[in-house]
Parts: C-alpha cells; structure tokens; sequence
C-alpha cells in the first residue's frame, strides 16, 4: 500500500468528512459507491481508506448512509 493508514489518519479523515458536510449542509453525494478517482480528488485518500472512515462514522451513528447520498446526523 501506498498510503499508511494509522489511527491518527483514520481520526483525521473522519474530522474533514464531518467538516465537508457540515460545510456543504449536511449531505454529499461523495458515497462508498463513488469511483475512486472522485474520492481521491475530494479527500486524496483510497476508496478502501475512505470506506473504513465512512463505516466508523455510521457505527458512532454520526452520519447516514444510502447509495446516492451520506448525510450528516444531527445529534
């Protein structure tokens, strides 16, 4: 792998997820489903990584998750 995936980097990417969809009222159509290129263009991070910082965000219940959309939960 080309890219080291530790804590601090999970950490960090699901605080700019969070930040991004705050800034862009709570939704964005940037999905696991979302080609790799995009991802990488918007976070400059893997699908895979993306993914894993996306699945700890809906266990900690912070964000939603539909094919064509995530969206922010409100606490």
């Amino acid at each position: 792998s080309l890219q080291k995936q530790n804590q601090q980097t999970r950490d960090d990417l699901t605080d700019r997820i969070l930040a991004f969809l705050e800034a862009s009222g709570g939704a964005s159509e940037l999905t696991d489903y979302s080609p790799p290129e995009a991802i990488y263009k918007q976070y400059g991070v893997s699908k895979k990584n993306y993914k894993k910082a996306l699945g700890k965000l809906y266990k900690e219940r912070r964000i939603s998750l539909a094919k064509d959309q995530v969206k922010l939960l409100k606490p």
